[in-house]
């Protein structure tokens, strides 16, 4: 698609400095990069490119090919990938919920109506528009989400008419992506929150990269790649104030993340695509974060948008608004982070599996990541004990409408809701929450008598004194746990031992290695790397119950028959 602009673009349209510099010529395209923020842009931008996205095509290619064939363009197999599509957008909705309740939504090229299916179910009023109609229709037909064939300047939407609004895989795509800011920002209300994705063009990775970065492999469907910086100054200069942003990856099959990373290696691509192209190897999933993706917030600001002037250079945005975490904030990060690590959370949960039934306490909700799995295992009542005013948040959004789930804002030892139900459960389950409580003796006493005769106390705590150290202050851990500790806690309340166990020796290495060098989080590539080895690991330690684990697991009973 030739380029038909006369004139070169000189101007950075990310952060309207004027000071760029010719960066790489991909397929004839050439790609300029702002000295200021760091973006790149192709100087000829073409005029129109709503004709490059139509059909059923560009989400699903078995074309599909490599650089250079004429076909590295759209997806291989977008539908194909819709469970890991949604986890991201999932994550990317949660963030979005700390912002701004659920309310109205619109998602900007929502193609085939993924995120706004996911909106949808967890109590957003959503709706999406694609200038691809095949897109819009399947989302309609198949999903039953509101996706409707059009941009947003086609919405007819009023001043202030939406809560949220999501940009994902969007904003690279646009030739104007300032003007496309400034319309998200006449629709939202005052307090309404965006989102946007899009590829990270001042990443370390992305730039050592060149012009074998698969993202300016697709001129001229990629017009402008942005840096963090460069989007926080066209956001800001378009009635936004930037709240933070993080990086994000993809989970997908081996085969199609092969074809991601092609433009990089095309050599190991090639040897390795025979191998893995109809194979079942090819069809395992792995994830892949080489930070060269990010995700930005933004909330409307009050009054008009700002006039529109260059300027010398673009804010810099942190990755997190806060110079120093909270306590409070660090454990809902790593919440979210440990959301993610869906191997680690069925490995805990098969603890406890066999339990969840009946009425059901869970102590230190969190965000729900284990409430859920109780849901989907049948529970006929969830009584959710969570403290932390970001996390409770998030769970009274994401349960609104589940009659099944109430949630209740409480501490232990003094719970009022366990007090007056006394007796009452069948379960109650406290994962990684007993360290963070002065009185634990007082809180599994509490718990304890919460369950009826023949009812389970299921308990995870962090195991060996000797392992406590940054991490654990760092997270507002008072103390971790030998066996003979948690063993009296749980006798003492009058409970009866049905098993204590260790568990997780795999993750003793990377906690004492992350004390060592007086690391405040885990971190999303720690945590990937230790999820593709618990595949193997779980399998053997089941069988082999090690005498050490990072953590330790007790099941006890009231005594009694129910």
């Amino acid at each position: 698609m030739p380029a038909s602009l006369s004139s070169i673009l000189t101007s950075c349209p990310a952060c309207r400095a004027g000071g760029s510099r010719p960066a790489m010529t991909v397929s004839g395209h050439a790609f300029r990069r702002c000295t200021a923020c760091r973006s790149l842009f192709l100087e000829q931008p073409p005029d129109a490119v709503a004709d490059q996205y139509e059909g059923e095509r560009y989400f699903v290619d078995a074309g599909f090919g490599p650089p250079g064939s004429g076909a590295f363009h759209g997806y291989r197999d977008y539908l194909a990938d819709r469970r890991e599509i949604t986890e991201k957008f999932e994550q990317v909705l949660g963030h979005l919920e700390r912002l701004v309740a659920p309310g109205r939504l619109l998602d900007v090229g929502a193609g085939p109506g993924f995120l706004v299916a996911a909106a949808r179910d967890r109590g957003w009023e959503a709706a999406g528009v694609d200038l691809n109609a095949w897109a819009a229709a399947y989302a309609r037909d198949e999903l039953g989400a509101d996706v409707r064939h059009g941009s947003l300047a086609d919405a007819g939407l009023s001043d202030g008419e939406l809560d949220a609004v999501s940009m994902l895989d969007l904003v690279e795509h646009v030739g104007d992506p300032r003007s496309l800011l400034a319309e998200a920002a006449r629709v939202l209300r005052p307090g309404g929150a965006l989102a946007i994705l899009t590829p990270d063009a001042g990443s370390p990775v992305s730039r050592a990269l060149g012009a074998r970065w698969p993202e300016v492999q697709r001129p001229p469907e990629h017009i402008v790649l942005f840096s963090v910086e460069g989007l926080a100054s066209a956001l800001e200069d378009n009635g936004f104030e930037p709240e933070g942003w993080h990086s994000i990856g993809k989970r997908s099959t081996l085969e199609t993340l092969l074809e991601d990373v092609s433009p990089a290696a095309p050599a190991a691509a090639g040897l390795l695509r025979p191998a893995l192209r109809g194979r079942a190897l090819g069809q395992l999933t792995f994830e892949l974060d080489p930070r060269t993706k990010f995700c930005l917030y933004a909330v409307r600001r009050e009054g008009p948008i700002r006039d529109s002037r260059p300027r010398a250079a673009p804010p810099r945005l942190p990755r997190r608004p806060e110079a120093v975490r909270s306590t409070e904030r660090a454990v809902l990060e790593e919440l979210e982070t440990l959301a993610g690590a869906r191997r680690l959370g069925d490995w805990m949960f098969e603890q406890f599996a066999d339990a969840a039934r009946g009425r059901v306490v869970e102590v230190g909700a969190g965000i729900g990541t284990f409430s859920d799995r109780l849901l989907q295992a049948g529970v006929a009542e969830l009584v959710q004990i969570e403290p932390e005013a970001g996390c409770a948040g998030v769970l009274e959004r994401r349960y609104a409408g589940d009659p099944r789930v109430s949630l209740v804002r409480e501490e232990l030892p003094d719970s009022p809701t366990l007090a007056r139900r006394a007796g009452e459960f069948d379960l109650v389950l406290c994962q990684n929450v007993l360290e963070h409580i002065e009185d634990h003796a007082g809180a599994v006493a509490a718990m304890a008598a919460a369950l009826r005769a023949g009812g389970l106390l299921a308990l995870l705590v962090p195991a060996h004194p000797g392992l406590f150290g940054p991490l654990d202050r760092a997270y507002g851990h008072h103390r971790r746990y030998t066996p003979r500790m948690l063993r009296g806690l749980v006798e003492q309340a009058g409970l009866e031992v049905e098993r204590l166990q260790h568990f997780n020796a795999l993750g003793i290495p990377g906690w004492w290695l992350k004390n060592r060098a007086g690391s405040r989080e885990i971190g999303p590539l720690s945590l990937r790397a230790y999820e593709l080895a618990v595949a193997g690991w779980r399998p053997l330690e089941r069988r082999l119950r090690p005498p050490v684990g990072l953590s330790l697991i007790v099941r006890a009973r009231r005594p009694g028959l129910a």
